[in-house]
């Protein structure tokens, strides 16, 4: 484990908050799926459905907030108030009616994106009890991610002004509001899986607000009106969040195409899948405080123009993220057999849990790697070279490796085969970074890892 160094000392302060506060995200999200789960086989396949759109929405937002958080950083770096407050105010405004405007052409298209995710040997009554489940799901979970995709957007902004502490608060609060409302709604109010969307919508609108009113009591937002007549400063937004969106759309392009060829093998494989997604993004949650956490150091660094600081950043960060991954993977699988009746009654999926565990979260450690690879080669302006990594590591291995693996008709091969990937994607994007900072250019002479 590397030592307690000062840079590790500030990563840590940064990360740690937000960290609790995703960790309750993806907690919940688990916990979701397991009361989904309780529902019935059909309300779990249901759900793995909405998966590769979540992942689209994430996406977006992310993408949004990564060409945010980059402009906005910098600016407060070089003391730029009102470059800041204004692209604050569009990144919020703008990103959230956008994703708004895309969940509503979602909805239009309800039949054709289940149909797209049924099986030809499923039957006609097994298909409409799967459509009147999916119908009644899909408007909700619609509203719910827009929800969370403003509160994630608000995020930004703390975070791009140097306060993480809020951010973290605020996903835990989300979250725990969102645990107490799930049982009540799903169960006790008898809403079934639509309960479950209504509690995320609640939680997340909820925090979402508070943050806005608190953001504006800082002045860290401007004027809308004002905002938006700085024609070169949405400009700007708009380019860099193109090729971070691009960047981060390619997971849901993959998680699309890698659950349609899982489906293929059964709806039970769907199932399992669609838990096998919630517990990699539950085992990540410290990567993904990472990739939040460090993009603002970068670009504050960037605009103070202190560009040494960003080595040590850089490889004190991979070796702790190595380190825990490693270590979160050791205790995972072997506690393996008394998480397992806590994640599925189902016999089969049980089984498939069993040995997978044992498998993938020790590829999480490299994955890990590479998704702060990206992370860090957005945050350093050069957004094009994390699309590559992220084409790579997606297109080149992973989809191709799902596809061997559900080629043959068992799950667990498609499990062994999503491993080597991870583990081939985390080499590729590490040489990637290393090759990028030996490159004599001016901007980056101290920058040697």
């Amino acid at each position: 484990m590397p030592m307690l160094s000062p840079t590790l000392k500030l990563v840590l302060h940064k990360t740690l908050p937000l960290t609790m506060g995703v960790f309750a995200i993806m907690l919940v999200q688990l916990v979701d799926s397991i009361f989904i789960g309780m529902l019935g086989i059909n309300e779990l396949a249901v759900q793995g459905v909405t998966l590769p759109f979540q992942t689209a929405i994430i996406g977006l937002q992310v993408g949004i907030g990564v060409a945010a958080t980059a402009i906005i950083s910098q600016a407060c770096g070089a003391k730029d108030t009102t470059k800041s407050t204004s692209t604050a105010t569009m990144t919020v405004t703008l990103g959230t009616s956008l994703v708004a405007l895309i969940c509503v052409g979602l909805w239009a298209l309800k039949g054709p994106i289940l149909a797209a995710f049924v099986t030809e040997d499923v039957s006609s009554s097994h298909f409409q009890i799967l459509q009147d489940i999916f119908n009644s799901y899909w408007p909700f979970w619609l509203l719910s991610a827009t929800s969370v995709a403003a509160l994630y957007l608000v995020t930004c902004v703390f975070r791009a002004n140097d306060d993480t502490k809020t951010p973290g608060q605020m996903f835990f609060l989300a979250s725990v509001i969102n645990l107490i409302l799930d049982p009540l709604f799903i169960f006790t109010f008898d809403m079934g899986i639509v309960g479950a969307a209504v509690a995320t919508t609640t939680g997340y609108a909820f925090c979402a607000v508070y943050m806005l009113l608190k953001a504006k009591a800082k002045h860290w937002f401007n004027a809308i009106s004002d905002s938006l007549n700085r024609f070169n400063y949405l400009i700007e937004l708009a380019q860099v969040s193109l090729a971070t969106t691009l960047n981060q759309l390619l997971p849901a392009i993959s998680a699309f195409t890698c659950m349609v060829l899982i489906s293929r093998i059964s709806t039970n494989a769907m199932a399992f899948w669609s838990l096998l997604t919630r517990m990699e993004s539950f085992l990540l949650v410290f990567t993904l405080a990472l990739t939040m956490s460090v993009p603002p150091m970068i670009g504050r660094y960037l605009g103070e123009k202190q560009p040494e600081k960003i080595a040590a950043l850089l490889t004190t960060t991979a070796k702790f993220l190595l380190f825990f991954h490693l270590t979160m993977a050791l205790v995972i699988a072997t506690s393996s057999s008394l998480l397992i009746p806590f994640i599925s009654q189902e016999p089969t999926i049980q089984d498939w849990l069993s040995t997978a565990l044992w498998v993938i979260p020790f590829s999480y450690a490299p994955l890990g790697l590479c998704m702060l690879v990206v992370s860090v080669l957005n945050a350093l302006g050069v957004a094009k070279q994390a699309l590559q990594v992220s084409c790579v590591r997606l297109i080149v291995f992973y989809i191709p490796a799902i596809w061997i693996g559900a080629s043959t008709g068992e799950t667990l091969n498609a499990v062994f085969a999503a491993a080597v990937a991870n583990i081939l994607a985390g080499t590729y994007a590490w040489y990637r970074l290393r090759l990028y900072m030996r490159t004599p250019e001016p901007c980056k002479q101290a920058i040697e890892i």
